[in-house]
This record gives C-alpha cells, sequence and structure tokens, in this order.
C-alpha cells in the first residue's frame, strides 16, 4: 500500500500541474501492479500445471507489452490499453478461478466465506477490472464520449478503485477486528488512511 501511496501521490502532483503521467501509470499501473496481482493469483493455485500456464501467458503478455510500446502505443504518451486489456483479462479469470474454488471449497472448506480474506480482495479485483477494461476500451472507440462524461465516469471508476484499495487494507484484519480492541482501533485508522488514499488519488490519469 506505500508503494500505492508513493505512486499515486506523483500522479495527483503531475496532473494537477498538467503534466502527462503516462509513463507513471503504464509503469505502475499496467506493468508492476498487474504483475503484481498475477503473482498473488499465482501464489494461491494449487495446480501444477496451471501455475505454468499462468507464468507462460505472462511472459507473452509482457513480449505483447514490448511490441506494443515500439510499434503502436507509446509508453510516455498515452495508457497502454492494448497492454492493459490481455493484463486485465487474465487478471479477471484469475479472479473468478479463485472465486470458484473458494466456493465450491476447494480452498479453506473450513473457513466462514465472509472470513475469508481472499474472497474479498479477489472479488473487489474482479469487479475494479472489469469496469477499468471498459471504461478505457470505451475511451479507445469513442474518446469523445468519455470526455463529455468524464466526471461521473471516472468517480465511479474511482469508487471501485477506493473499494478494491479499501479491502486490500482491511481483508486480513477483519476476520480479527471483533477479538480484539488494539486490533479494532489499528484497523479503524488504516481503513481512513486507505480509504483517503484511494478516494484522493486514484487514477488523476492526463489524457
Amino acid at each position: 500500500m506505500g508503494w500505492v501511496l508513493v505512486f499515486e501521490s506523483y500522479g495527483l502532483i503531475t496532473a494537477r500541474q498538467g503534466i502527462n503521467n503516462s509513463l507513471l501509470y503504464n509503469v505502475s499501473w499496467v506493468y508492476i501492479e498487474s504483475t503484481l496481482l498475477i503473482t498473488y493469483f499465482y501464489l494461491l493455485e494449487k495446480n501444477t500445471l496451471f501455475k505454468k500456464r499462468i507464468i507462460q501467458i505472462s511472459l507473452f503478455i509482457l513480449s505483447l507489452g514490448l511490441v506494443n510500446s515500439i510499434f503502436f502505443q507509446s509508453i510516455t504518451h498515452s495508457l497502454q490499453y492494448y497492454t492493459l486489456l490481455p493484463f486485465g483479462l487474465l487478471i479477471v479469470i484469475l479472479s473468478i478461478r479463485l472465486l470458484k474454488n473458494i466456493l465450491n471449497l476447494k480452498l479453506y472448506p473450513d473457513h466462514n466465506l465472509m472470513e475469508i480474506p481472499h474472497f474479498w480482495i479477489s472479488s473487489t479485483v474482479l469487479f475494479f477490472y472489469i469496469e477499468a477494461l471498459v471504461l478505457f476500451g470505451t475511451y479507445q472507440l469513442n474518446p469523445g464520449f468519455v470526455v463529455k462524461n468524464v466526471n461521473i465516469l471516472f468517480s465511479i471508476n474511482k469508487l471501485m478503485a477506493g473499494l478494491m484499495y479499501l479491502f486490500f487494507g482491511i481483508a486480513f484484519i477483519f476476520p480479527h477486528l471483533t477479538k480484539n480492541l488494539n486490533i479494532l482501533k489499528t484497523g479503524l485508522v488504516f481503513l481512513f488512511i486507505i480509504t483517503n488514499i484511494s478516494v484522493i488519488f486514484s487514477f488523476p490519469l492526463k489524457f
């Protein structure tokens, strides 16, 4: 979360100064965050063959990103949707797979569903990436529509990003909140900080 705070804060500063921060968001969000999320799902995957497929597909997408940067979408000039799309689709698939395994009791069969952190994290990741792919995909096809409705569309985007970062912060704390008052206080403070980070700093991307 500290990494998110740093790059979102810098993104906010550059956006307010009218500086094109595409490089920041391409590197930090499209590449680094996507890779971290894929690694997260990879570590939770139990099927050895499927884990190999995750690595192979991820390397292929990174190769596509290199080709995209050289020939189609400059990494410094605009958001690389052609790279975000395959990364996002892979993350959506991995989110659905993890949720399916949890709901089918293949993972954590002895746990209450509401107390499984990975259930909440994968759910919010799923909804955020579906929304983000639709939003930025619409911008690729019909930029005028997005620009015309930028306030409402990016308010939804910020809300979804905020929920995702929020659950990143509290998913592992929530099951223990009612057991220890000190943990509860710490969790509430952390919740307040993460909420402000995600709502204020989420995606101040300058097109």
